[in-house]
């Protein structure tokens, strides 16, 4: 947890996916302070996506705890613009949501995971176990 998921109608070469994959980390890690063990991102091609874009991102992320709205706000800002970037889109081309979901909905490792501001805790009693 957080899952991203990237839709496109057309296949992304290898390179595009890990830097999509290496923006969305380093943008959702930068603003969140979540581990970069906790970043998924996974691609699905061939979706026909609505109203003519390209690229479709749908965020699955922990909400509460140290996460306020102008926190998601800009968290949303910055992927919809570093994927954009990243595949030389505009942003008109690339359709991006965040979905909030309670910490304990995700599991790591067999674990719940920990609400948002209480990673290294977690991490440090998960890693001792």
């Amino acid at each position: 947890m957080p899952v991203y998921t990237i839709a496109s109608l057309e296949k992304l070469t290898p390179e595009q996916t890990y830097k999509v994959s290496e923006a969305i980390t380093d943008i959702h890690c930068d603003l969140t302070g979540a581990p970069t063990e906790f970043v998924n991102v996974i691609f699905m091609n061939g979706q026909s996506l609505a109203n003519n874009k390209k690229v479709g991102v749908i965020g699955n992320v922990r909400s509460g705890g140290n996460r306020n709205r102008e926190l998601t706000d800009e968290l949303k800002h910055r992927i919809h613009e570093g994927v954009a970037e990243v595949l030389a889109l505009s942003i008109e081309q690339l359709s991006m949501a965040l979905v909030g979901v309670p910490a304990s909905w995700g599991m790591e490792g067999g674990e719940i995971l920990p609400e948002p501001g209480e990673e290294e805790a977690w991490l440090r009693r998960t890693k001792a176990s």
